[in-house]
């Protein structure tokens, strides 16, 4: 009889239920309720007295109880618990604010959490507007508070409450983690502060969602002056020729040939960028107009939820970002109107 692959044990095992991928090393698929992804992967790593646990989910109460059941499961409790983070999206980190107790180390490449919540602010100035032009008369989700556009929308949106200390992780740092010793590579791109955790004994390749097997992550850029995409393509090239049998990735299922993979990406952005030269040579001069004539996964933008709409926008704004710096495409802004055309 064939012995089941770790892999696809991972994908069918029920929320909370740790998965052996390596000895002490454990996959524990968490619940995304009412998000499209549906399970984030958070990783278990155990020591004598510590457990380490990599990612955590949303602030809500199924993502604490597969994590407590988890412990549970492998015999451990909160004490003696760390948390390593991938990056500062709410569906890694938004569980700290029920699963942290006094005194548990966090560690991630953020000095901290403030500097999520300024990048938020500074953000909001530019998507807001973008957001009430794109809004259908039927939609709701966009407020306004002390003088700047809210958006209310999903969990994935929403902002830690409180703010823990953090213990920076940066390039050539080693965190280790039971038997393993993980090499701490800074892949910007997903998000500013993404970091992969390298173990090159194990050739396994903690990846957060800067590598998945099937999905494309969301690069997105709101400053016309953050370059996010050429950041995530140059993070790819630093990981792509990594020595590794297995990536252990955020959402999805465990994989190899992370060479093949990262070169995928980076030849569906290549194709995105050419689209988005081809439409503003069509005389589509703005990020609503261009994003709801791009090609999607669904048809029919105008009627997408506010917060599909911001998330393709910000997508649409990366790779114009890029085409800006390249000398491929002119940007003009005035006031809240961002305009772009050939040069």
């Amino acid at each position: 009889m064939a012995v089941p692959d770790p892999a696809d044990a991972c994908l069918a095992a029920p929320f909370g239920m740790p998965v052996e991928l390596l000895p002490n090393l454990y996959l524990v698929r968490v619940p995304l309720p009412h998000n499209p992804l549906r399970a984030l992967n958070s990783y278990l790593i155990l020591s004598k007295d510590r457990t380490t646990i990599v990612d955590v989910g949303f602030n809500h109460p199924a993502c604490e109880e597969a994590l407590g059941q988890a412990l549970a499961a492998l015999g451990r409790t909160w004490d003696g618990v760390e948390i390593v983070l991938t990056h500062s999206h709410p569906d890694h980190t938004g569980n700290l604010d029920r699963i942290y107790r006094d005194g548990m180390p966090v560690f991630a490449n953020l000095h901290s959490f403030q500097e999520v919540e300024n990048l938020q602010d500074m953000e909001a100035r530019v998507f807001g507007p973008l957001l009430l032009k794109a809004a259908t008369p039927h939609q709701s989700g966009l407020g306004f508070g002390k003088g700047k556009p809210t958006l209310h929308v999903s969990a994935e949106l929403l902002p830690l409450k409180n703010q823990p200390a953090v213990t920076f992780l940066h390039e050539g740092d080693v965190l280790r983690a039971g038997p393993y010793a993980f090499e701490v590579l800074e892949t910007p791109g997903h998000d500013p502060w993404h970091l992969c955790l390298y173990e090159p004994s194990r050739r396994i390749l903690l990846a957060g969602d800067h590598v998945l097997e099937r999905i494309t992550p969301s690069i997105a850029s709101w400053f016309p002056a953050y370059n996010a995409l050429e950041e995530f393509l140059a993070s790819l090239g630093k990981v792509s020729n990594l020595d590794v049998e297995r990536v252990l990735p955020g959402h999805g299922a465990v994989f190899g040939d992370l060479r093949g993979r990262a070169l995928h990406l980076i030849s569906h952005h290549e194709e995105r960028l050419q689209e988005i030269y081809d439409l503003v040579a069509e005389g589509h001069g703005d990020v609503v107009s261009i994003s709801s004539h791009a090609k999607w996964r669904y048809d029919n933008w105008r009627s997408w939820p506010l917060d599909q709409k911001f998330f393709s926008m910000g997508e649409t704004m990366a790779h114009l970002v890029y085409l800006v710096c390249e000398g491929k495409l002119k940007q003009t802004i005035c006031g809240d109107e961002y305009r772009f055309e050939l040069p």
